[in-house]
Formats: structure tokens, C-alpha cells, sequence
């Protein structure tokens, strides 16, 4: 079970943008591989009632049965974040999780990840970036640090997708701030690029902030994107 932290709702100001919110909970960490694998070991690769239709699509046309890096040692340790990780795969999960748990589990907008992640003070000690020479992401248990909500982690380690759309493919912007809820950004069809934030251990450490937006096509996996759940 995700343990989840309370945000406040109320008046932030991001970007020099002021935005009104509701109260929201964040997972206090990001998806571990020993979380996943209940995901699939339910089946949750064969239940297309759990995919978008694009999801469904890419699951099939590219035979996938786990994320990529699943066998290889230096990322499947259970207490690692689970990395490999399409957007299809996690909104998947998510959807399995909310029919396990009855509770409206999905991806955080990335305005919601990027106020939560303003509730620090960084520490690049406490940040694994490219600068820490790790090589691989460090345990979702508390390594790195902690928002005043108690959420672990946001910066550094992973970078995280968000349920926002960037645009049509991976070089057009087309959702840019200020945020628009009502813009179509948070549609959850199509095949569009989607904004991941918070960095990793692969990147520098300019990238690990709570306002840098990165951008993933919805199909791609890499060793250093992860997760993490909102309600």
C-alpha cells in the first residue's frame, strides 16, 4: 500500500503564476518494483480494461509482459523505484490500483507534482544526480529529501511521469505554462509527448528542481523515469 501525504489547498504562486487548488494527497514515494510486481502478477498486462486505447495498443504491438530493466540487478531491487516504465504502463497501474483499493488513484498534474516539490529547501547533498556517481536510483526509502508534507524524494533519484500532456510529439510544445486545466493538457487519449518531472541520478543536477519540465514520448522507457501516484 502507498503511503500518502496531504497537500494543502489554497493560493500558490508558480512561475510568477498565482493558481487556486483543492487539497490533494501525494504518494509519499515513488512506485517500488516490489509494488509493480503486484501489478503483475494479477495480470495486469492482459486486462485491457485497465489501458488507454493507445496503451492497449502499444501493449500489444510491442508483446510487452514487464518493464524494461525488470531482470537486470542494478534496477530490480524491491525498495528501488520501478523504472522502465511507459506512460501507458503506469496509467495502467494506477487504474488496477483504483480498482483494488477503491480509492481514485492516478498521476499527479505536473502542477500538482511542481507545488509539492516547492515545499523544500534543496540540498544538493541530498539530491542523486549525475553528480553523485551512483549509477542507478537509490531506495524509495528515504535517501534523499523530505517536503514539509513528509513526500520523499521528488528531486533527484527518478524523474517522474505526470499525467500533462506537452504536445502532439516530443518537439512541439504545445501545453506551455501558465497552466491551463481546461486546455485539454490532462486528456488522458492519444499518443501525446507527456511532461516528466523531478530530474535523476542520470542527469545533472539542474535538471533535478521543481520547476525544470522534461518530455517523454507515452511509449518510451528508460532506466531513469519512474512514478508516482496522487488521489
Amino acid at each position: 500500500m502507498l503511503n500518502l501525504c496531504v497537500i494543502p489547498g489554497g493560493e500558490y504562486i508558480i512561475g510568477g503564476h498565482r493558481y487556486h487548488i483543492a487539497t490533494f494527497s501525494l504518494a509519499e514515494t515513488a512506485v517500488s518494483v516490489q509494488q509493480y510486481a503486484e501489478f503483475i502478477h494479477d495480470d495486469g498486462y492482459n486486462k485491457e480494461s485497465l489501458w488507454t486505447m493507445m496503451g492497449w495498443r502499444w501493449r500489444l504491438a510491442q508483446k510487452q509482459y514487464m518493464p524494461a530493466f525488470w531482470d537486470d540487478p542494478r534496477f530490480n531491487h524491491p525498495l528501488q523505484p520501478v523504472v522502465g516504465i511507459s506512460w501507458y504502463e503506469a496509467v495502467a497501474y494506477a487504474n488496477w490500483l483504483k480498482h483494488e483499493t477503491r480509492q481514485a488513484w492516478r498521476l499527479p498534474t505536473e502542477l500538482e507534482w511542481e507545488i509539492a516539490a516547492t515545499q523544500q529547501v534543496l540540498n544538493p547533498q541530498q539530491i542523486n544526480s549525475v553528480e553523485k556517481c551512483l549509477g542507478r536510483p537509490w531506495s524509495v526509502l528515504g535517501n534523499g529529501q523530505k517536503t514539509t508534507q513528509g513526500v520523499l524524494d521528488l528531486c533527484g533519484n527518478v524523474w517522474e511521469w505526470t499525467s500533462s500532456r506537452w504536445g502532439r510529439n516530443w518537439q512541439t510544445l504545445e501545453y506551455p505554462y501558465p497552466y491551463q486545466p481546461d486546455d485539454g493538457r490532462e486528456d488522458l487519449s492519444g499518443s501525446h509527448a507527456r511532461v516528466i518531472r523531478g530530474g535523476s541520478w542520470f542527469d545533472p543536477i539542474t535538471c533535478a528542481t521543481p520547476s525544470h519540465r522534461g518530455r517523454y514520448l507515452p511509449g518510451s522507457r528508460a532506466s531513469n523515469i519512474s512514478f508516482r501516484l496522487a488521489v
